[in-house]
């Protein structure tokens, strides 16, 4: 109980210190600042616009992975060197915990139907291909997949919540 009251104690520090730009971050530099985090997804709130998003094997890369519910524009573009799709579900699942059975005749896939809920998707891009995605959706969590013969299984899926 201590220990969790210390802690409690230290949050107006944390707080001035995040609006102040100042990092207690033991890998600052001389400089003052952190270097940036080696995650290849930011984890932050999207202030309006599109979102990026690349696809690419085997991997699906947004700009952010948390937005505000409501109207979300995703501008996906396969950066890839073979076909992806890019697919928005509706889930308690986290994304890398589908089944991988068959769906719509080919193996090597899940189960949209019974995963969750297909709010909507690209559609097959070929290479070099981009397409806009206008959505309005409700808070949650969501699935952002590719899920083409294989493509799940080797790591296309990305989790993606909105508040």
């Amino acid at each position: 109980m201590k220990i969790a009251a210390r802690w409690l104690a230290l949050l107006p520090i944390a707080g001035v210190l995040a609006a102040t730009g100042c990092s207690s971050s033991p890998a600052a530099t001389a400089g003052g600042a952190a270097p940036a985090p080696k995650s290849a997804t930011p984890s932050v709130v999207a202030s309006g616009g599109a979102i990026q998003v690349g696809l690419a094997e085997w991997k699906i890369s947004p700009r952010v992975t948390t937005v505000a519910a409501g109207s979300v524009t995703f501008d996906v573009t396969n950066n890839g060197t073979t076909p992806h799709e890019f697919v928005v579900l509706r889930t308690d699942t986290l994304s890398a915990d589908f089944p991988i059975t068959s769906f719509e005749g080919e193996t090597e896939r899940f189960n949209e139907d019974t995963a969750g809920k297909n709010d909507g998707g690209t559609g097959d891009m070929e290479v070099g291909a981009a397409k806009t995605l206008q959505m309005d959706l409700k808070p949650g969590h969501y699935a952002l997949v590719c899920n083409l013969p294989g493509h799940y299984g080797a790591g296309m899926h990305i989790d993606f919540v909105v508040t």
